[in-house]
């Protein structure tokens, strides 16, 4: 017949405490109605083993049967405080490397339109050879032995992927970006053969410091910075390299 709540499932399932707290770090409980937040204070009350005697003396139990269920000593209630959309963001790419609420640029976008930064859509449409600047999460790099240096990468925003060359003398000019950054800022000409775009780099500017910002804001109206440079650097998963 379901389970009515977490602690429900954790008696009948016997389901460990650790499997519990990954769940709740997935965000896995809001079909219970309960938040990360919610989840893991209730998580942090229950032993590693589900006890028996409550169990038993809860099934026991016949229909019409007036005494008491027994209960594990109430608590006070606490109320915590909500989480942003920025932290349950930054919680689902640390968890599960994706995000269903909404994408760090959408919520970024408004911090980066005045620095003529375009979607990866509105750079599919541009036409070919438009210098072009663009931004997103870095998801991929690669440098294939057969590419005489060059690297190929792909970026991610809200609207899409966009595929980047950066050839070796703009890597060694922007090294520190290229090789380190999780967040681009990328400006080039545009090369469309076909279906096939590219956005061929001229410069490549590390815009991970922006990742700071994430976890205050509500909406993409919203910047007020909130993490520390070593957290902003953690904020989002690294990106897939390969040499």
């Amino acid at each position: 017949d379901g389970y009515r709540e977490l602690l429900d499932l954790w008696r009948r399932a016997e389901v460990t405490v650790a499997t519990l707290q990954h769940l709740a770090d997935a965000d896995a409980w809001r079909s219970m109605g309960l938040g990360r937040r919610e989840a893991l204070w209730t998580i942090r009350g229950l032993g590693d083993v589900p006890l028996p005697l409550f169990e038993a003396a809860d099934r026991s139990r016949r229909p019409g049967d007036n005494r008491p269920s027994v209960e594990l000593a109430s608590e006070a209630e606490v109320l915590l405080p909500g989480m942003t959309l920025g932290e349950e963001v930054i919680q689902d790419y640390q968890s599960l490397r994706l995000s269903l609420k909404a994408h760090p640029m959408s919520l970024l976008r408004r911090h980066v339109a005045g620095d003529g930064i375009v979607t990866t859509a509105e750079m599919r449409a541009a036409k070919d050879g438009t210098w072009i600047a663009t931004a997103g999460l870095v998801l991929i790099r690669q440098r294939p032995g057969t590419s005489s240096g060059v690297i190929f990468a792909t970026l991610e925003d809200e609207t899409g992927v966009a595929n980047i060359i950066v050839w070796p003398q703009v890597y060694e000019r922007f090294r520190r970006a290229v090789v380190g950054g999780r967040l681009w800022e990328v400006r080039g000409r545009l090369q469309k053969e076909g279906l096939v775009i590219h956005l061929v780099a001229r410069h490549v500017i590390d815009r991970s410091p922006l990742l700071r910002e994430l976890g205050r804001l509500d909406g993409p109206d919203e910047i007020e910075p909130s993490l520390t440079e070593r957290e902003a650097a953690d904020a989002m998963p690294g990106s897939r390299d390969f040499r």
